[in-house]
């Protein structure tokens, strides 16, 4: 392997054309999308824990930033479009992040991908999802995996329990942390009383009286007038809230039990689904289809030639649970990651669209991919180079332009630079050329390159 710095421009666009053109075999559409976007776009679809994350200026008292993605670029000029169409696009380019956590990260960051909008159901997910894999094998990747997991199919395990959307988000953000075998329940509902109504006021226990907590709270109300500049009324609707979630904190342990359960899913497809089929209450109709379909995104994954043994099932895999609405992936080879993705049906709205718009996408880390590469694909794309001095440069001029017409890459050099590794052909003033022990002229230009075909 040659590490990343050692990995020329040309080459890094040369992977990037064997991406783009597989891509197109699918339908994909190469568009250009701006660098620079209203900052709101990107916090829009990440949420505040983005902005430290971008490169921000204001101009014309506007704030912008340079693109750190190009998911939510895709999706705006979808909704600027008007369109209710489907549409298959592909892009390319730098993108920009910061890392206030490690300064030692590259900022600028080749990205590759692809989004399908307008178009639902598990075609499209197996569409995305095949398409991402089958081009780690065009550009020479095999080792490459799938783990795949489902939003949706966990958000209505976690319905069963009655918990507001303030409940659920916390819950759900929280499974890293329940997985976690240093941090497991105990952290987690830690956390929860913490969320609720500050340290103070729990202990380890289990059993909190919302009695104690409320006569607590509404003393220091009767002897002020605000506080933190709230009127009583607004500090009692957000009494009531809380009062709310302590009630509802026994039937958060009971859904972080059975997540608990859910947690320890990342196998193969089919020992994953006889687990699920086995945790899904039987009358729990919602969760069952989804489970269906989930099924059937592998039955045409594997009609795409991707074998069962590249794949693992992991209903908790997700990056942000406020970002994705279905199914989720993540590419990995040889231990590190290379790409990842999901649908994501409710951004159009988000941007601006009056409803939503079925949408799922993908991207690699193209950095990653680049360390990855086997070394022969460094050899570059085929040249020649023909030793031009100022005596026969009108002969090379003519030679270059003639085998360039016969898409030859052709480069001039000097003698003493044009030992490059390159096939090296040598002309004289009478517009011969030597390769070899052979020597052309301009009539045998067929059988040269024919000969420069055949070489290694």
């Amino acid at each position: 392997m040659l590490p990343k710095q050692s990995v020329p421009p040309r080459l890094a666009r040369q992977v990037a054309q064997e991406l783009y053109q597989h891509m197109v075999l699918y339908g994909y559409d190469l568009i250009e999308l701006p660098i620079i976007e209203p900052a709101d776009l990107f916090l829009i679809k990440a949420g505040d824990q983005a902005i430290g994350k971008l490169f921000t200026f204001e101009q014309h008292g506007r704030q912008r930033a340079l693109r750190p993605e190009f998911t939510a670029a895709a999706a705006y000029r979808y909704v600027q479009l008007n369109s209710s169409g489907v549409v298959r696009w592909q892009f390319g380019g730098q993108i920009f992040e910061d890392d206030p956590n490690d300064s030692s990260r590259d900022y600028q960051r080749l990205s590759i991908g692809a989004e399908l909008i307008g178009l639902s159901g598990t075609a499209a997910d197996a569409e995305i999802i095949s398409m991402a894999a089958r081009g780690l094998d065009r550009i020479g990747i095999h080792s490459w995996r799938v783990t795949i997991g489902l939003t949706r199919l966990m958000r209505q395990i976690l319905s069963r329990f009655g918990l507001d959307s303030r409940m659920e988000r916390f819950v759900l953000n929280h499974l890293p942390a329940l997985a976690d075998p240093h941090k497991g329940k105990p952290f987690v509902l830690e956390q929860l009383d913490r969320f609720l109504l500050g340290s103070s006021v729990f202990t380890q226990s289990d059993e909190i009286n919302p009695a104690n907590m409320l006569e607590t709270l509404l003393d220091v109300l009767s002897r002020t007038q605000t506080m933190g500049g709230r009127t009583h009324q607004e500090i009692a609707r957000r009494l009531a809230q809380k009062r709310q979630h302590v009630v509802e904190r026994p039937q958060i342990v009971h859904a972080l039990n059975e997540l608990e359960r859910w947690n320890t899913i990342n196998h193969s497809p089919t020992e994953a689904f006889k687990i699920m089929d086995s945790l899904i209450a039987p009358d729990d109709t919602a969760s069952r289809q989804t489970l269906a379909e989930w099924k059937q995104t592998v039955q045409l994954l594997q009609a795409y030639q991707i074998p069962e043994e590249n794949l693992s099932l992991r209903p908790n895999l997700a990056r942000t649970w406020a970002y994705y609405t279905g199914i989720v992936f993540e590419l990995t080879a040889d231990g590190r990651h290379v790409g990842g993705g999901g649908r994501y049906d409710e951004l159009a709205r988000l941007l601006g669209s009056r409803r939503d718009v079925p949408a799922v996408g993908f991207a690699y880390y193209a950095d990653h991919i680049l360390d990855l590469l086997p070394s022969e694909t460094y050899a570059g794309p085929f040249s020649v180079t023909i030793s031009s001095t100022p005596e026969n440069a009108l002969a090379a001029a003519v030679w270059a332009d003639r085998l360039r017409e016969q898409h030859i890459p052709v480069c001039l050099m000097p003698p003493e630079q044009a030992q490059n590794g390159s096939p090296l052909l040598v002309v004289d003033e009478q517009q011969r050329i030597s390769f070899g022990a052979e020597v052309f002229t301009l009539s045998d230009i067929n059988r040269l390159v024919s000969l420069l075909g055949n070489q290694p």
